[in-house]
């Protein structure tokens, strides 16, 4: 027997560098990757609203390619792929993997294109007309879903379209979805939240964005008595990440330059006249306190008064236990106690004296921010006077106001008050430097005999239309406060379009106007209506994308519908079997 020469071993093909990139992006692995990774963002970006607050949980983790570590952040903080990233990954994994596996029915492309682009042509029209009507919304979309299964049926439809809507329902479902990804990636990308606040008989002709500030320059128009001329400078533009403060901006219609030395996040605006008058007031009570206190003679005498005063009671109790005494419902036997003992009683005086001074300043520290700077300053024992603290800027206005910097406050239901010192100069140099706060008046800039006005103030939007509050409607669940209706009745009148009309705006009903979605948003107290009329609050989003969800849902709906009522067909016509 002889031996054979050994088989040669097949040659692997060479791999496809596109093919194999293809195959990475719409595989099954990465999609449970990419579920898997959204599912742990969830439960981070949920975990960091502890921290910093619901809105900037959701621009950093949310609406972010990547989310990145920064000082401050918990340990477990570090870099980690953003909510964009990750829906975007699964696009992409779901678009292919349908396209992968997609085959054309034996009609071919163009009855395939012309099945599938009626269809969504008639749901896109379906839904855009009759949105405000979910009756009649379903009963267009059922006799749609009844033609399109009548003339895709085998027994009576057109034959070419047999073999597509085998599998459109499935097709229409996944196109749905993806609709609804990238309208909510345009949503995040696109979308402008604003605020409209109205008391009632109040018109407005803009909204307001709360989270930024804007830095406004105004003067007044000659021979026009309802106008300004009006240029605004957007936080955004001063306040830049990738830019050190101080850069020098400009405007065709400003006259000077202008250039941001200080920017506060977060302030409260501090009167310093008023300062100065709590400091001395709470300088003296000290003093007070420390005379009251100076020798162990009057201890006994103070104790019974503080049992009249049962407010001091606790600053006692707790002054005596560091002594070492256990006083009981009376203090005075402790008290007589200590002063027998010179020791003791020295280090009572000093307890005593510390308590009451601190429960003094706290004191200070709950009311306005005039009276908080004061026991701050004492705290300190910076005492205020003309030079200190150093005045911000050289106007008048800042020689007797204080800008006192605050941290940055990140729950929905706080809102941050930002200040500013900026410096104007024009040809031949600086004209001095303002400090300028949303808790300030306008000021006022002469340059060259013109009148300007500057201000910091909340983010405008203006609109070519005028909104106007008629009524407020604040109805709750008889027996409870739960609210049941919150209502609000507007005019609107655009004299650019000749327009004058009246809308309400409700829970669930929002108003659309000028590609404007006016929202119910919040409503004053029942009692507050019966005796101003109240107030109300809309939230005003512009979204170019506001159909995506409508339209996606329609497709996701319609084709998980137009499946199921195949296959049940299928199994009904069935014969059994003997």
């Amino acid at each position: 027997m002889s031996d054979s020469p050994p088989t040669p071993a097949k040659a692997k093909p060479p791999v496809n560098p596109l093919l194999a990139v293809f195959n990475f992006f719409t595989s099954l692995k990465l999609a449970v990757v990419v579920l898997g990774l959204s599912a742990v963002l969830v439960f981070l970006g949920t975990l960091a609203q502890v921290n910093e607050g619901l809105y900037q949980a959701q621009a950093r983790w949310f609406k972010q390619w990547i989310v990145i570590r920064h000082d401050g952040d918990p340990l477990w903080v570090w870099i980690y792929p953003g909510g964009y990233l990750l829906g975007v990954l699964l696009l992409v994994n779901l678009m292919g993997a349908h396209l992968r596996r997609f085959k054309f029915p034996p009609g071919g492309w163009p009855v395939l294109l012309l099945h599938y682009s009626l269809v969504m042509a008639a749901l896109f029209f379906i839904t855009y007309g009759l949105l405000w009507s979910p009756w009649m919304f379903f009963m267009a979309c059922t006799v749609l879903l009844v033609l399109d299964l009548v003339l895709s049926s085998a027994d009576i439809g057109w034959k070419p379209m047999v073999g597509t809507g085998r599998k459109i329902g499935v097709d229409l479902t996944h196109f749905g979805i993806v609709v609804l990804m990238v309208g909510q990636l345009a949503t995040d990308m696109l979308a402008v939240e604003t605020h409209l606040a109205l008391r009632k008989g109040e018109t407005r002709h803009y909204t307001q964005k709360y989270t930024d500030m804007e830095l406004v320059f105004a003067r007044d128009i000659p021979g026009d008595t309802q106008n300004e001329d009006i240029v605004a400078i957007p936080e955004t533009l001063m306040v830049k990440k990738d830019a050190p403060i101080g850069e020098r901006l400009s405007h065709e219609k400003l006259p000077f330059k202008v250039r941001l030395t200080e920017w506060q996040g977060n302030s409260e605006l501090v009167d310093l006249n008023d300062a100065a008058e709590s400091e001395g007031r709470l300088r003296q009570a000290l003093a007070t306190l420390e005379a009251t206190y100076a020798t162990p003679d009057g201890l006994i005498s103070e104790a019974k008064r503080a049992l009249e005063v049962p407010g001091r009671i606790p600053v006692w109790v707790s002054a005596l236990r560091e002594v070492g005494e256990k006083p009981g419902e009376d203090i005075v036997p402790a008290v007589e106690s200590v002063q027998k003992q010179p020791e003791k009683a020295a280090a009572l005086l000093g307890k005593l004296k510390a308590g009451f001074r601190k429960e003094m300043l706290g004191m200070f520290k709950q009311q306005d921010a005039s009276m908080r700077f004061a026991a701050l300053r004492v705290e300190e024992d910076h005492p205020i006077t003309e030079a200190s603290p150093g005045r911000q800027a050289s106007t008048p206005v800042a020689q007797r106001y204080y800008t006192r910097e605050l941290p940055i406050l990140r729950d929905m239901e706080s809102q941050n008050y930002p200040s500013a010192v900026i410096e104007l100069s024009g040809p031949d140099g600086s004209l001095g430097t303002w400090l300028v706060s949303p808790q300030l008046r306008e000021q006022k800039v002469m340059f060259e005999g013109k009148e300007w006005r500057v201000s910091l103030r909340i983010e405008r939007t203006y609109h070519p239309f005028a909104v106007t509050l008629l009524k407020t409607t604040h109805e709750v669940y008889a027996g409870t406060d739960e609210p049941r209706d919150f209502r609000s009745r507007v005019r609107i009148v655009n004299p650019g379009k000749n327009e004058d009309r009246e809308a309400e705006i409700y829970m669930n009903t929002p108003l659309r106007y000028e590609g404007l979605t006016f929202f119910q948003s919040q409503m004053s107290s029942r009692q507050e209506i019966k005796e101003s009329g109240g107030s109300s609050s809309l939230q005003v989003v512009r979204n170019p994308s506001w159909f995506s969800p409508y339209f996606g849902c329609a497709l996701v709906g319609y084709g998980m519908a137009r499946h199921f009522l195949l296959h049940l067909f299928r199994f009904i016509r069935r014969k059994p079997t003997t």
